[in-house]
């Protein structure tokens, strides 16, 4: 691999950095100088033929993310958000007035927040949304699926159109199990009222826990419940290093997941085109499944911020939600620190 200069951030005072991607004994790193705290590395990738496969894509976005919450009703360690139940919620007439300043072109809208379900308006904004002129659009909630276990509360939902529900699990082992057990409720209220689930999204508290979500997944689409998955890497969001063990990285993830889906003789077909170099795609049993590992500020290289990843943001300012993010992961060091310096104009 030829050495590229491009742009990171110092993971102690989060200014933006010059940095150089390299290779290195088969594997590929990121060499950041930072004028206060002096040159450091991080590993990216573990194999760089696997992350030479991965075809680094430059794309617009094809939907928008809109915040409408800091509230939160759990308290993941793996979440990027740092809630604030406190925090008043944007009235609808400011969320709709965002939604009219974008281009009429269509695109889908995932309301996301912390918890877009902690609003007790949620359902009124959606119709307010969906009542907007021109083109319609399709609304995708990003929850945990708690609140959706209140029978009254998912039943203002139905006859929504254009509405499609992301709900967000971990292995059953997790804390308890009371919350699993909360979230199906929610996803069997779903099933009973014909909300439509379009995928659930789960985090990983270790490679231990894939076997059971492979298999769970499978059971959920045999049942119609939804068409397609994400599996995501949790293990080093929000904890320090002795608190989650080894660093795991997206081959590791890929390779346990294909090894497994050998043993079950089930079929793996790779999607070159739309995957990317922090999202594997691949249709196990013909379903469609994202296999993530998402950057955090050590690791974040700007030159490819624009790939599908982290192209679904509010137009305007595409960067400015993405970096607040990748700071709030960094949740055993950080104290909801801002960002101090602009993002150059080439890296936007």
């Amino acid at each position: 691999m030829k050495n590229k200069e491009t742009l990171s951030m110092c993971e102690y005072c989060y200014w933006h950095i010059p940095a150089v991607k390299f290779e290195r004994d088969g594997k590929i790193w990121l060499g950041k100088t930072c004028k206060v705290h002096g040159y450091h590395e991080c590993l990216i990738e573990t194999s760089s033929k696997f992350y030479y496969s991965q075809e680094y894509q430059k794309r617009s976005p094809g939907s928008y993310w809109l915040d409408i919450t800091n509230r939160c009703n759990r308290d993941c360690p793996h979440c990027y958000q740092m809630p604030d139940n406190q925090s008043k919620d944007p009235a609808i007439d400011f969320i709709l007035s965002q939604i009219k300043s974008w281009p009429d072109n269509g695109w889908p809208i995932s309301l996301v927040g912390a918890e877009p379900t902690t609003r007790k308006d949620l359902a009124d904004l959606i119709r307010a949304i969906q009542l907007l002129p021109g083109k319609p659009r399709m609304i995708m909630i990003v929850t945990n699926g708690i609140n959706l276990g209140k029978y009254d509360y998912a039943k203002q939902f139905v006859g929504i159109e254009n509405l499609k529900w992301t709900i967000g699990l971990n292995h059953p082992d997790y804390n308890g199990g009371t919350i699993r057990k909360k979230q199906e409720l929610g996803i069997q209220n779903c099933r009973d009222l014909g909300l439509t689930i379009k995928n659930f999204t789960y985090t990983l508290g270790s490679l231990d826990q894939l076997d059971f979500v492979l298999e769970e997944i499978q059971n959920w689409n045999k049942k119609g419940v939804c068409d397609n998955a994400r599996i995501q890497l949790g293990v080093e969001i929000g904890r320090t290093p002795e608190e989650h063990g080894p660093e795991l990285y997206l081959s590791d993830l890929v390779k346990e997941a294909e090894e497994l889906c050998k043993s079950k003789g089930w079929s793996w077909d790779v999607d070159p085109i739309n995957g990317n170099r922090t999202h594997f795609l691949v249709r196990i049993n013909g379903l469609v499944h994202r296999l993530i590992k998402w950057v955090d500020v050590k690791t974040i290289d700007f030159g490819e911020t624009f790939s599908e990843s982290y192209a679904d943001m509010i137009p305007g300012k595409p960067m400015s939600p993405l970096l607040h993010q990748v700071i709030l992961r960094d949740r055993s060091k950080n104290e909801g620190q801002i960002l101090f310096d602009t993002l150059p104009a080439e890296y936007r």
